[in-house]
């Protein structure tokens, strides 16, 4: 039997970010006797998953040309035709995307160069483009969604939004997994899950880039109405990112300086996760969220946006509560409850470890990949 050979548009692993962990996950664990896994990246990879990657021992194509802007035709079409042209010296049998960019111009070349089966992850809500651009670039994936032969989505919500009417019949689910391992770093057992001691004192966390997208500045403005309510109350802010200065400022203007503390960049989260009271993920629209499964493995209860994979990874508050995002007084009214009140979000908790964080394994994600390779490989005739 014939190895299949994917090749793998990314942009690049120069972030520890989830969407990073699927192509390690199948360049590490997809069977190599069946399979050949290669990756091509537009971005330099600095970040640690890409150590791990190289040391699977996975071919890496590094085109190192960064991401192209549509201001920038001559480079966007220069990036085009070398993707054209490594499909066809290479002869994939499969070509996978993922990333927006990837997602619209490598899969234009895989199917000028008549790449037999072409595949789309969709792990993040594109973002609206120009409205100028939006008629050409609406009608180009609906052109390229007729020679596309799967969508992989990582939640289901995703699919709705993403992905063109018509043709959600090609829709895949395979959830974005959770490296329970690398999380908790060696250790035998998960962090215990331990009430509340000083709830005079509570210390609240975000872990988190420190982008728009992440609501942090929601959570901080819900810090007023928590303080005002138990003057006690500390939150930890974990991570980086472009608005920190205007969050110190948003911090220092409601008079929280005292009660708020910018951790930076940490890689002990299991540890940082475990010593708080509650995590607050006010995310506007997370495609899935990983720390929502972080949070559960740390032991530490959550409260997350009610949007994006939220509720479907929580089943709708079954596992864990939700407010809704960019509401602030909601926001802080459901921390203080929980704060006074933390018994039934442990239990929530207790029941999200049994229950949840098995549905989200790697090793789940690399054999729905593997399985999907397979039937989309056969002939049509074999398909049906």
């Amino acid at each position: 039997m014939n190895s299949i050979k994917i090749l793998y548009p990314y942009l690049g692993f120069y972030r520890d970010a989830g969407g990073e962990h699927s192509p390690l996950a199948l360049a590490e664990e997809l069977n190599r006797d069946r399979f050949t896994f290669e990756i091509i990246t537009l971005e330099p990879n600095t970040s640690t998953i890409w150590t791990a990657v190289k040391n699977s021992g996975c071919t890496v194509h590094e085109l190192d040309t960064g991401i192209p802007r549509l201001k920038e035709p001559v480079g966007m079409i220069k990036t085009i035709y070398t993707y054209y042209d490594m499909f066809r010296r290479l002869k994939p049998d499969i070509v996978q995307t993922q990333s927006g960019f990837c997602n619209q111009w490598a899969r234009l070349a895989a199917v000028a160069a008549r790449v037999p089966v072409i595949i789309v992850t969709v792990n993040f809500d594109e973002p609206e483009p120009n409205w100028y651009l939006r008629p050409f670039l609406r009608r180009l994936d609906r052109w390229l969604a007729k020679g596309t032969d799967a969508y992989v989505c990582i939640a289901s919500h995703l699919m709705e939004q993403q992905v063109p009417t018509g043709f959600r019949d090609r829709s895949v689910i395979i959830p974005q997994f959770f490296d329970l391992d690398r999380f908790v770093g060696g250790r035998s057992d998960l962090p215990a899950i331990n009430a509340l001691t000083d709830p005079s004192r509570p210390i609240l966390g975000f872990v988190g880039r420190l982008e728009q997208e992440k609501g942090i500045s929601i959570a901080i403005e819900a810090m007023r109405g928590i303080v005002d309510a138990i003057p006690g109350a500390q939150l930890r802010i974990i991570g980086t990112g472009t608005l920190e200065s205007d969050l110190k400022n948003q911090v220092a203007a409601l008079g929280l300086t005292e009660h708020v503390d910018f951790v930076g960049h940490r890689t002990d989260i299991c540890d940082q996760m475990a010593a708080m009271d509650l995590l607050l993920i006010p995310s506007y629209n997370e495609a899935f969220g990983l720390v929502v499964l972080e949070s559960i493995a740390a032991g530490v209860p959550l409260l997350g946006s009610r949007s994006g994979a939220f509720p479907e990874i929580l089943e709708d508050g079954k596992y864990g509560t939700l407010a809704d995002p960019a509401a602030p007084d909601a926001w802080a009214t459901a921390a203080i409850n929980l704060i006074t009140d933390p018994s039934p979000a442990l239990t929530k908790l207790e029941k999200a470890r049994a229950e949840v964080l098995g549905r989200y394994t790697r090793t789940a994600s690399v054999r729905q990949h593997a399985n999907l390779y397979e039937r989309l490989v056969q002939s049509p005739e074999e398909r049906s």
